[in-house]
């Protein structure tokens, strides 16, 4: 298979892909089980396919295949305004990602330390969290040490890391979503009450897809050569 028709090939792959896993990012009801704390919370388990990208392919076709997933997941499962937000999240972490791959325990020391100010701001606002607020800080404080963690440990072994990457992704997500959100719905509050929640509880899934991301990087180390790309994870210079 020619270079070309390999290209091809994996990108469609890698499209379909993010469309299934964007299907059971929807159907796996995980603001239920934070008791409706954090309504449209998700796995973002089709971040991992464009976190693979952003190791494995040239930042043009991730900017297609990013472009590709928002378009038709929104005629697929949702709507204009969802294709909205979904777009400038992905544009905003697609564009860290890419920044921080290179250097990805920065991007962990920094999604650590934005999951321990949502903490803070939560815990300043309620002091003695119960209930639905007692999880949102637990999930935030986890998400704070897996950052802080992923720092020593990536700095310490000087290797490159994909967790990094999808902690600094899944927090710029986030970010973008709810900056176009509050402009759109000229509502800033969100800012101040929504994002902060956001931050902490897409940090600690950030590193749940990042762990998945690394192991099948670490596969595709092992068979080097793999779509004719070079080994992922080795440090850039």
């Amino acid at each position: 298979m020619n270079n070309g028709a390999q290209r091809v090939a994996r990108f469609a792959m890698l499209t379909a892909l993010s469309l299934v896993l964007g299907y059971f990012d929807r159907a796996i009801p995980l603001s239920a089980v934070l008791g409706g704390a954090v309504p449209g919370i998700k796995l973002g388990l089709a971040n991992t396919v464009l976190l693979y990208a952003v190791y494995m392919m040239d930042w043009k076709d991730c900017v297609l295949l990013m472009l590709a997933k928002v378009g038709l997941s929104g005629f697929l499962f949702g709507s204009l305004s969802a294709m909205l937000y979904s777009l400038a999240g992905g544009a905003l972490s697609l564009a860290v990602m890419l920044a921080v791959r290179r250097k990805p325990e920065g991007g962990a020391l920094a999604a650590g330390g934005l999951a321990g100010a949502a903490m803070a701001l939560m815990l300043a606002r309620n002091p003695h969290p119960r209930g639905q607020t007692l999880w949102c800080v637990i999930l935030t404080g986890a998400a704070c040490c897996a950052g802080i963690a992923g720092f020593l440990i990536m700095k310490r072994k000087r290797i490159a890391g994909a967790v990094g990457t999808s902690l600094a992704g899944a927090v710029a997500h986030n970010v973008g979503q709810m900056v176009v959100a509050g402009a759109v719905l000229r509502t800033p509050q969100l800012l101040y009450t929504y994002l902060p929640v956001l931050i902490g509880i897409g940090a600690a899934v950030g590193c749940l897809t990042g762990i998945i991301a690394q192991r099948v990087l670490h596969v595709m180390r092992k068979e080097r050569g793999a779509f004719g790309a070079p080994d992922p994870l080795r440090p850039q210079k």
